[in-house]
């Protein structure tokens, strides 16, 4: 019955994260219409600096962990298992505690230097506090992923985002008269002590889990060596450095650059709050459906991997991209037709909706990329990403450097186009040279943006003559189900597509044959 378990962790996980995501949007528009734009662009600075110390303090814990894990339950080495977490809580623990004194004590330098705003001091500071907590909840995490048990890390999530909301929103009446220093501090206190109930959870959890391992499992405890475990984190560790690297140098570098071109201060952190902290998370919110899959996949490749189980693996991640694809454009045709009336609705602005618009095409490649990276990971090709992000951050920042200062606004866009699709280029490219999959352009592509282009013009002009066009949310509704039914009539999704998802829950059930490979026991 492993489908069927692989298929419920992803339903469960896809709810959650559908519905924290939502929550979070819900709340992060609540937060900009509080504090406004120039509000959310110091936020949206301090949010990347601490990202840049989570992703130290993280070091590639919790994928290493959840492929290790993973792989040794599938090889039915159990008695590993303590080994590999007693080695990922000291290898966490060292860089959480160090990544946490180099926050609090250049907190000042930081935000003096690199940021020029002194209302970033306090809390970054704060924040350096909460670092080894999150390091501990990734370890844990990752424990829970690769055992496919996501419901305990699911409610760990949710008692994180929970806590911090509460503390948030019953405070910032009193903290928003007195500036956005006082602000921020309350939303990162709010962040960390989230964290760190989340941490306190998973512990717990773990906890009872290993009770129950040692009273089943008659096996003496395997010493797993910190050396291999260090091997295999520390590319992956090195890739999210970059990445994250990339993201805070680029959200510090681009206020600066368009004050070269000639805004002032307000307007160059307004227009950076609005691209970063507005828009993006809105283009990004329908990539919540695939959170759960670019998760679960990480675990089933990494056994599939370890087995020599290639066409599985094929067979997996042709799914993937598949699934990826047909959300993602029909995201971009939701947010190109219905921008004008998506900004005004979550933001009150035309000048978000036009943003929306400008940057959808991106979309797809935005949605491949998270995916793309996570198999690659898996299939233990951690080098390439690494190495694809050192080209991304590097060509990045002489664009920022180069552009944003002549062009102003419109550089800022060339330089998000430009980066998208060279990082997401390498990545699909070298996925696909490694697994020989064929990238079916016409199911997957052309197919699935002539439905959404059809469904969404269609809707959009019905409700319009029947004088419904207010109802924004029924007409996204209503163009959903036409694109689904569509995508059926032009046989994107196929009647084993749906077979293979119900026949999850039966038992005894083998995969459907899938373009005429050999048919192989399920997963």
């Amino acid at each position: 019955m492993k489908r069927k378990k692989i298929i419920l962790n992803a339903l469960i996980l896809t709810l959650t994260t559908m519905s924290l995501g939502f929550i979070g949007m819900v709340f992060r528009v609540y937060l900009s219409n509080n504090i406004g734009a120039e509000g959310m662009g110091l936020f949206q600075i301090i949010m990347s600096i601490n990202s840049m110390t989570c992703t130290l303090a993280i070091s590639g814990v919790r994928v290493t962990i959840t492929r290790l894990v993973a792989e040794e339950l599938g090889k039915g080495n159990t008695h590993k298992i303590r080994g590999i977490m007693k080695k990922g809580l000291i290898y966490c623990l060292f860089f959480s505690i160090i990544s946490a004194l180099i926050l609090f004590r250049s907190a000042e330098y930081i935000s003096v230097a690199w940021i020029k705003d002194t209302r970033a001091i306090i809390p970054l500071k704060i924040l350096s506090c909460s670092l080894p907590f999150v390091s501990i909840s990734a370890c844990f995490s990752g424990y829970f992923y690769g055992t496919r048990k996501v419901v305990r890390s699911v409610i760990a999530d949710i008692l994180e985002s929970v806590t911090m909301m509460m503390i948030i929103v019953y405070a910032l009446g009193f903290f928003l008269p007195k500036g956005l220093e006082y602000t921020c501090s309350l939303v990162t206190v709010g962040m960390s002590v989230g964290v760190i109930v989340s941490a306190f959870f998973c512990y717990v959890m773990y906890i009872f889990e290993k009770k129950h391992c040692t009273n089943s499992l008659n096996t003496n405890n395997y010493n797993f060596k910190l050396t291999k475990f260090a091997s295999i984190a520390f590319p992956i560790a090195c890739s999210a450095y970059i990445q994250t690297s990339l993201k805070t140098v680029e959200d510090i570098l681009i206020p600066n650059a368009l004050r070269r071109f000639g805004s002032s201060s307000s307007s160059s952190l307004s227009i950076f709050g609005m691209v970063k902290g507005m828009v993006l998370p809105i283009l990004v919110f329908p990539s919540i459906f695939l959170a759960s899959f670019s998760t679960l996949i990480i675990p089933e490749i990494a056994e599939a991997n370890a087995l020599n189980k290639n066409k599985l693996v094929n067979y997996i991640i042709s799914k993937v991209l598949k699934f990826t694809l047909l959300i993602a454009i029909f995201a971009t045709g939701i947010f190109m037709i219905f921008s004008k009336e998506l900004g005004i609705a979550i933001y009150k602005s035309e000048q978000v909706g036009l943003m929306m618009r400008i940057l959808a095409p991106l979309i797809p490649l935005m949605y491949l990329d998270r995916v793309v990276d996570g198999s690659l990971n898996a299939l233990n090709k951690q080098m390439s990403t690494l190495k694809f992000n050192l080209i991304d951050m590097v060509t990045r920042i002489l664009m920022i450097l180069f552009l944003i200062p002549k062009f102003g606004v419109k550089g800022f866009i060339i330089v998000i186009f430009a980066s998208t699709i060279i990082n997401s280029s390498l990545s699909i490219n070298k996925l696909l040279k490694v697994t020989r999959l064929d990238f079916e352009i016409i199911d997957w592509v052309i197919n699935p943006i002539l439905c959404v282009t059809i469904s969404s013009f269609a809707v959009k002009h019905a409700f319009l003559f029947l004088g419904l066009n207010t109802l924004l949310v029924p007409m996204i509704l209503t163009v959903c189900i036409c694109y689904f039914v569509l995508l059926m009539v032009f046989r994107c999704i196929k009647k084993r597509d749906i077979m293979w998802f119900v026949d999850g829950f039966k038992q005894d059930v083998k995969i459907v044959d899938f373009n005429d490979i050999n048919i192989y026991k399920q997963f």
